[in-house]
């Protein structure tokens, strides 16, 4: 492969916005360090105006970027520069997206919740590669695409690809994710985004950085031949995206029914979590209980955080209504408005704010601490909620945490099965067969045990 070719598959595997290309800077003064956008104009007076009055970048009128060159790239592998990219486009599409893992003292390690992430990508035939970062403490997860596709879609994909590998969600705070690239919806119009280092960086390269890792060595030794794997590399399609924003229920089906004042914000209300099962909630949380049974006399405030719940139950929509008709300021069409407005939040009240507003009915919660929001109580899928849970051991633990949902997609018969071995899993699930593998042993104990302890209850 010739250099020319080389710098070719190189832009079109990593292309972002070519208007703009940021560059890793360094004060030998300060010891500042960080990425701009190079600029032509940068130290040219009287155009740039750095170093006088503490004139920044930022808000410059006389900003002149740079775009992308095939020399830069040249540059970039020898060494010269450290490049990075700006992934969001101009018309909020991106043609990759991916998943920064740090090393930031989390009780998981960033090789723990990457290999995690993998196999869940994998499961679902999402297409995932894994670079080493720059400073070689942290790992990148990407995910190229067959053409751009909106920013809004992969990143609601990607997220909940994390919280199904459980990198994500209720134990967030001991996850090594960092961020997202890109890391917005869309563009404000008052910057160009978020910014990813390239990889292939001459001098990090020569240390084992930046590089793509193989999986067989679980993410630890580069690919011997990474102008192979370049080119090698498989796309994921938006159709495939499309699929998981289906089957999970991402994306609300109701959203084309709500009033806006706004209709251009309608796109972005996305729902966060699968449809849950109000009653089920409210089974287990006094506060929802309490504006399910008190509609009557409920504050505004308490109607307004139960509309971020119910909305994001089965029939959320239709429940909404039919929970706040007894409510005395009930208007179908404020109610509507209501529900779009709860649609915008990106999720639903957590428990902590409603311990804020109303705590009466949190003192004696049993699950307080133990869940983020009361809409985690109506996800079956989210297992940590099972008192179930307990009775299984260490290893058991660990397989049901991890495989789950695809468990549960066989049992049910979500998903088609593919291989031998899920065969069996289905048929053992089904009674035909005996449980003979961890897998089928662990998932029928905790199988059995939750449906035990829902009759004794």
């Amino acid at each position: 492969m010739t250099k020319t070719d080389k710098i070719r598959l190189f832009r079109e595997i990593f292309r972002g916005r070519q208007d703009a290309v940021p560059r890793y800077w360094k004060s030998a003064k300060t010891g500042k360090s960080g990425y701009a956008p190079i600029c032509k104009n940068e130290w040219r007076r009287p155009e740039c105006r750095k170093g006088i009055q503490n004139a920044a970048c930022a808000g410059c009128e006389n900003t002149d970027y740079l775009p992308l060159s095939d020399l830069l790239i040249f540059e970039h592998f020898r060494g010269k520069h450290i490049l990075g990219v700006y992934p969001l486009l101009p018309d909020h599409a991106c043609h990759f997206i991916a998943a920064d893992f740090d090393d930031h003292g989390a009780e998981q390690s960033p090789l723990h919740d990457l290999l995690c992430f993998y196999e869940t990508c994998g499961i679902q035939d999402i297409p995932c590669y894994a670079l080493r970062s720059k400073s070689g403490k942290g790992c990148h997860a990407f995910i190229f695409f067959e053409k751009a596709v909106p920013a809004r879609k992969a990143r609601t994909v990607v997220f909940a690809l994390l919280q199904e590998a459980n990198v994500i969600g209720d134990d967030a705070e001991i996850s090594s994710f960092d961020r997202l690239f890109p890391n917005q919806d869309r563009l404000s119009g008052k910057g160009l985004g978020n910014l990813i280092a390239l990889p292939f960086q001459g001098l990090a390269a020569r240390k084992g950085h930046t590089l793509f890792l193989d999986p067989d060595s679980g993410f630890t030794v580069p690919y011997r031949e990474q102008w192979e794997i370049l080119a090698d590399i498989r796309k994921c399609s938006e159709s495939a995206l499309d699929r998981l924003i289906k089957e999970w229920h991402l994306l609300s089906h109701h959203i084309e029914n709500i009033q806006y004042s706004d209709m251009s914000k309608a796109d972005e209300c996305l729902v966060s979590y699968p449809p849950a099962d109000f009653e089920q909630i409210a089974a287990q949380c006094a506060f929802i209980a309490h504006c399910r049974d008190d509609a009557e006399t409920l504050s505004e405030p308490d109607w307004h955080i139960m509309l971020t719940i119910s909305v994001r139950c089965r029939d959320g929509q239709a429940l909404s209504h039919r929970l706040s008709q007894d409510y005395p300021k009930y208007n179908y069409h404020e109610t509507q408005s209501k529900i779009g407005y709860a649609l915008q939040k990106n999720s639903p009240y957590c428990c902590e704010t409603i311990r804020r507003i109303n705590g009466k009915y949190c003192r004696t919660c049993r699950v307080y601490g133990k869940v983020k929001s009361p809409v985690v109580l109506g996800r079956r899928d989210r297992i940590y909620c099972f008192p179930a849970w307990k009775e299984l051991t260490k290893e058991e633990k660990e397989l049901v945490l991890r495989y789950y949902n695809f468990y549960r997609s066989l049992d049910e018969g979500r998903r088609i099965p593919e291989t031998k071995a899920q065969r069996h899993f289905r048929a053992v699930c089904h009674g035909i067969y005996a449980p003979l593998t961890p897998h089928e042993k662990a998932y029928l104990k905790y199988r059995y045990i939750q449906n035990a302890e829902k009759y004794v209850r």
